[in-house]
This record gives C-alpha cells, structure tokens and sequence, in this order.
C-alpha cells in the first residue's frame, strides 16, 4: 500500500531533490519558525545545515523506499539538540508543520499537485510526526527524571551536610558558652565572644541556606522579628576587627542612639549585608586604612552605611558591580578574589526587604555602601543604653592628640555630646580630672609611665587589644569600634562601678505606685513569688494563673487592667493564651486589655520578642525593675505611696550568693531575697532531677522544657552560669543533637548549682 501511496511522489523525487535549498529556505524564514528558533536561541545556519537538510534527506529517502517510515535517526539528533532549549510541544508541532507546507507549496509551484501527491505527502508527516512526538516525550520525561534525580541527590547532600556541619558546631557553641563561664580574662572573654557570635552566624546561615523550598524556587525569604539594632551591629563590627587589624585597619562606628531599642526587621539578612560591606571595605582599603560604620533611623526607614578610604570604584564597574559574578577591576590593582556574588545577593535582599542599596564611589578615595530599608520602631520600649546618672559630676580629660589622628575620636565625640559628658581637652596628664582619657597612637613613653607611676585612672583607647595594661589596674583598654554599652563600660570599669546590670534610678523606698490589677501567667512557683513581690510593692493586686488555660479562665470571668503573660507554659502556652483572650475580646466587644510578654528566650543579651503574637509589650527575664516599672507607667495610673520603714538587718543563709548585688539588680529587701532564694533552691532540686530524668530518656521535649525553666528561674536571680548551661541544653533538646553531651553538660548544671547552695 505505501508503495502504491508514494508512486506518484517516487516519480516526481527528482524534482523536489532539485528544489531542496528553496523548500528549506522557506521552512525557515516562515514568521512562526523563525520566531522559534530566535526565542529558543537556535542557530538558524546550524540548524539548516546539520537538521533541516538531513530530514529533507530523510524524507526523500522513505519515499525512494531506502529509509523506514518513522524510524528516523536525524529526528532523534534534532530532538536532543533541541531539548535543552526548553522546546515546547505545540512549538515543535509547528516546525513540522511548516515543513510540510514548504513541501506541499514546492508541488504546487513545480506543477505537481494532484491529489496523490497531496495524499502522499500528507500521510508521510503524519506518520513522522508521530514518530517525533514520541522521541520528543520520551526524552522530555528523561530530562525530567534526571532534574527528579539530581534534585533528590542534592537535597540528601544537603540535609547530610547539615546534619554533618551543626552537629560539631552546636557543641562548639555549647563549649564555649562553658568556658566564657570559666575565665575571667576580659581579652580571653572577647575572643570567646566572637567565637560565639561568629558561629550562631554561621548557624543561622547554614539553616537558612538548607530550607529546600528556597533553593527550589531562588527566592529569598524575608523573616521580620523585633531585635536590638544596638547590640547586632556591634556585634557584626566585633566579628571584622581581627581582619582590620591584619592590616592596621582603624574600624570606627556611630550607632545613633536615639534609634529606638526595639525595631522589626529581618536582623539576620542586615547583618549578612552588613557583614558583605565589611568584609569588601577591609579586601579593598590600603594598609593602616580607616573604615566607618553609621545607623541612623529616619521616619521609618533604617540606613545601614560603611565608609572605606580604599580604591574606590570607576563610574563603569558602580553600573555593573551588583551584578552577579561581577568585580570591580579598577588600573593594575588585582583584588578580585570570591565568586562576585556577594553584592548581587546584597542587592536581593534589600530589594526583598521593601529597600534598596546606594553606593557613591570615588577612584581613589574610597566607597561608601548604604542599606536603607523601611523597619517599625517600637519607640515605647525604651531602655537605656548608657546610663549618663554614673558620671555625674565626673570631669574628663581628653588628653591633646595628634591632629593627623582626629578621625579615631570623631564618633565618641559625637556620642559625648549626644550625653552631655563633661569632656575638657588637657595638655599634660598631670593636669586635674577624675578620669583621663588618652589616645594611645599619640601617646609618648614620659607621659605613660607619669600616668602608670601617679595611678591617674585612666582610658587607654588602642587601635587593637593587646596585653599592655593587663596588670595595671588604674588603666582600663577601650578599642575599636568603640559603641554606646562598650564606652560605659570602660568607663564604669575604670571608676569601679560594678554594675553590670542595665542603670536604675533610686530605690523602692518613696517611689510612686500605680493603680491596678494584674493577671499573671507563670508556671514556675520562684518566678511566681518574685513578681508578687515586685506587683505588691507597686500597691498592685493580682491573681496569678499557672498555666495558660488558667489564665484564659480567669480572664473570662473578671476584669483586669494588664496581663504578665509567661510564653512557655503546660497545658497552653502563652502564645494560643495571648490569641483565645484576643479572640474572646473581638467575640464579646470587651475593651482590650494590655498583654506582656514574659520571656528568657534572650538571644545575645537583648529582651525583645516578638510583637506580631498579639502582644503589646514584651518583658525579658531576669525581670528588671526598671523595665517593669516603664511597662507600668505605659498602661497604669500612677499612684502616690507612703514611705516605708527600713528593714531590720537580717544575717542571709545563703553565703556563697551576693546578696548585695542582688538587692541592687532586683530592687528588694533581703529578707524578701532570702524568701526567694528558698523557693528557687526547692524547686531546683525537682527541676534538677526531673532533667536527669529526661536525660537518661532522651525525652528532648521534656529537656528542652525543663532547661528553658531553669534557664528562666536562674536568670531573674542574675545567676548567669545556671541560665548560660541551660540555654545550651536547651537549644540542643531542641534541635534534637544526637551528639551532644546531655549527661557532661547536666554535670556542670548541676555543679553550679551546688556552689551556690552547699
């Protein structure tokens, strides 16, 4: 039949073999085609020489009888060239198509169009196109697999390499958490510091990177929390200076400390972008170069900005640097080390986060990078982040320095202004003052050793830490980046004024009350206690719920003018209490009352959390009284109270617990301490066993829940050891670190505790 079928065509084969190149030319050049083989990038010559003219071939060769119907090898060869180019079904139907139609039209010019030849010509695509499209989906499906294959291989290499990297690492973290525990050297204290903060960036990078639906997909994924800008730029700072000072590098800053204590932003993603500004500014400053760092906050938006004095960057590579894989190459400089995708990703990210990235560059004068992106200010939290009451009436003496050397002082001037310290520049350092401050690179060796001899207290700002002044006493270092709590505490250091606790104003004794009743929802008895106490100074009355269903309870039957509401509770935890009491308010139309947040989910020294709960305010623990009473003032009519009579002397039972830092962090009589600690010290020992308990079980829900409550009750008590280990076993139950030392870690628990109460 398929003889009979192509008899006609056989005979006119010679006619279409002369026409071949016009047949092809038409195929080609038709609109659709050609629109093809541009959208898919197809080389249009490559495509007629080695495809085009080889099916044309191959066609001839069926109708001549010399090749099979359907069994096309050239097909095979132009559907794996065209397979990588993305090629759709419908798109590779019209390429055949119009094939056929070039074929057909060639007949029809050459004189022979019957309808044999149309039939002929008809039912031989046919029969190829259904030989292409199988071709066609069996390679598809194939790639499809492979993609299927390779994905999966990659998502196990990835969760292995995880697992592999953060199993070391949170021992890592863990240990060193122990050791900052253990040493008092304030230079050991700061490389253990930035050991930590470097590897829970790290942590949170690599946990981040490992969420596989982002690495499907390339997107990025914006994570708003409320945190302390204060405390994560300086930290990110302290993770460059041992890369600065390689090259003798003087790393200033001006955190502008107007901007509020608590803002809502992705504080991870800042500091990647941060961190990326950083680590460019140090690669491209000269030797002995300065690089600055400012935040300021203005109407809503953050600005983020590093300032180098490097190679700067030609207007050319400013319109190409945040690229992907683009460098700046600026004269016969070569310092094009990395992958060049730092900026780029830089740039995704602030685009992601509602802001942008500016960049302003000077050949050889040096860049400055922006980050400006919109964040919200929680302007009512606010808590000190230098308490200026210190140093009252405290004259300072700027010792004269070298004029080439002013830019190392030009932002701690700015933040003496900003508190109204009294500064007075001196001549000679035997001039009078209470504490002389001296800028060590224009320091000579007479007026060091007449500083040493006398015992003049006295600031020494270094470029870097070393161990110069380690053994004298009257002398406190203070080096780059120099930043609001680090300048207080050198100061307060070096005046011995041991408060490491944020400042507070005068005792209880006289101080105004509020009016008021509060529900509060804690499940620990000591904490319970403790805030009784602080509520019951304040003239305030309460009811205190143990869990968060008891909470609700109370909440629906009486009236109260605030809520303490503790997050990590049984039987409901703070988070679904907080969200059923909103829910009953919308239900029933009742006012709304103020909810707190009682938290120890600290992270690197700061109290925030997170606002978009339905809370209205948070609380850290330790509770401090200052931060309470602020909360007070916030929601509560203030009251007047009458003054108290001074306690009688009362002789502690606790010897190995400084009561008198007690009394002063929390704000209490000691006899009320005294009740405290015994509370505590009684349900340690349960806690102590239960966790011993769930140790010994590899519960790491019941771990990770008792930990959090040590870590809790130890804090509001100051006792820093107790909260740090517990912290680490926490974060460990719950990551569910097989590896981990549970058992070595409880020891040291434990052996803290028994220091404290044996």
């Amino acid at each position: 039949m398929q003889n009979t079928l192509f008899k006609t065509l056989f005979d006119a084969r010679a006619i279409l073999f002369a026409e071949k190149e016009p047949i092809l030319i038409e195929w080609v050049n038709e609109t659709q085609c050609s629109t093809i083989l541009v959208r898919h990038e197809i080389d249009r010559d490559i495509f007629l020489e080695l495809y085009a003219g080889n099916v044309f071939d191959y066609f001839m060769g069926v109708v001549s009888g010399h090749m099979a119907l359907g069994d096309c090898p050239v097909i095979g060869e132009l559907i794996e060239y065209l397979k990588n180019k993305e090629l759709r079904a419908d798109e590779l139907f019209l390429l055949c198509t119009h094939f056929k139609r070039s074929v057909l039209n060639a007949t029809y010019r050459l004189g022979i169009n019957d309808q044999e030849v149309f039939v002929a010509i008809s039912y031989l695509f046919d029969q190829n196109f259904a030989g292409v499209l199988k071709l066609y989906t069996d390679t598809i499906y194939q790639k499809e697999q492979e993609a299927l294959n390779a994905s999966k291989a990659k998502e196990y290499f990835l969760s292995n390499m995880s697992h592999e990297i953060r199993t070391p690492l949170n021992a890592i973290l863990g240990f060193v958490s122990l050791l900052r525990d253990e040493t008092t050297n304030p230079r050991y204290q700061q490389y253990l510091n930035i050991i930590s903060n470097s590897g829970e960036n790290l942590l949170h990078i690599i946990n981040d990177i490992l969420d596989f639906s982002k690495l499907r997909s390339g997107e990025f994924t914006v994570d708003p929390q409320p945190f302390n800008i204060h405390d994560e730029i300086s930290h990110t700072m302290e993770l460059f200076v041992p890369g600065a000072n390689s090259k003798s590098i003087t790393l200033t800053s001006f955190i502008d400390p107007t901007i509020a204590y608590e803002i809502v932003a992705d504080a991870l993603r800042i500091k990647q972008i941060v961190g990326n500004f950083l680590s460019n500014a140090i690669k491209f400053s000269h030797h002995a170069g300065a690089i600055h760092v400012e935040a300021r906050y203005d109407e809503g938006i953050l600005s983020l900005s590093v300032r180098d004095q490097g190679i700067g960057i030609s207007t050319v590579d400013q319109e190409r640097i945040f690229d992907a894989f683009s460098q700046a190459h600026e004269g016969a400089l070569k310092v094009n080390e990395g992958t060049g995708l730092g900026l780029s990703i830089c740039k995704q990210l602030a685009l992601h986060m509602g802001g942008d990235i500016e960049l302003k560059s000077t050949v050889g004068e040096g860049s400055l990078f922006t980050l400006k992106i919109p964040v919200i200010a929680n302007h009512q939290c606010e808590v000190s982040k230098f308490d200026v009451s210190m140093f009252e009436g405290i004259k300072f003496g700027l010792l004269a320095y070298d004029p080439s050397e002013s830019y190392k002082l030009e932002s701690l001037q700015r933040y003496w202004d900003h508190f109204g310290l009294d500064i007075q520049i001196i001549n000679n350092v035997q001039e009078s003052c209470n504490l002389l401050i001296f800028l060590e690179s224009s320091m000579d060796d007479a007026a060091r050793e007449t500083i040493i001899k006398n015992q003049i207290p006295s600031v020494a700002i270094l470029d870097f830490l070393d161990e110069r002044y380690d053994t004298i006493e009257t002398i406190v270092p203070l080096t780059f980046p120099i930043y609001c709590t680090k300048l207080q505490s050198a100061l307060r250091d070096v005046l011995g004024i041991n408060t490491p606790h944020l400042p507070h104003r005068t005792g209880l004794r006289g101080r105004g009350g509020f009016e008021g009743r509060v529900l509060v929802a804690e499940d620990n008895l000591a904490n319970q206690e403790l805030i009784k106490i602080i509520l019951e100074r304040y003239a305030l009355s309460y009811t205190i719920a143990s869990n968060g269903a008891e909470a609700l309870h109370y909440y629906q039957s009486e009236y109260f003018d605030m809520v303490l509401m503790d997050e990590q509770m049984p039987q409901m935890n703070g988070n679904e209490a907080t969200a059923n009491i909103l829910a009953f308010e919308k239900a029933t139309k009742r006012p709304h009352t103020p909810i707190v947040a009682l938290t120890a989910n600290v992270i690197n020294g700061a109290r925030e959390r997170s606002l978009q709960n339905g809370y209205d305010a948070f609380l850290g623990k330790p509770i401090v009284i200052k931060e309470i009473e602020q909360i007070f003032e916030r929601y509560l009519k203030p009251i007047a109270l009458p003054e108290m009579e001074p306690c009688a002397l009362v002789v502690s039972k606790w010897p190995h617990i400084d009561m008198d830092h007690l009394k002063t962090a929390l704000m209490l009589e000691e006899d009320q301490i005294d009740y405290l600690l015994g509370i505590y010290c009684q349900k340690m020992e349960h806690l102590l066993q239960d966790l011993s308990l769930g140790i010994e079980k590899r519960s790491y829900d019941d771990i990770a829940f008792i930990a959090h409550a040590i870590k809790g009750s130890s804090a509001n008590f100051r006792f820093d050891e107790l909260s740090r280990v517990s912290s680490v076993i926490e974060s460990a139950a719950m990551e569910k670190e097989e590896e981990f030392e549970f058992s070595e870690a409880y020891e040291v628990l434990r052996g803290e505790f028994e220091k404290r109460f044996t």
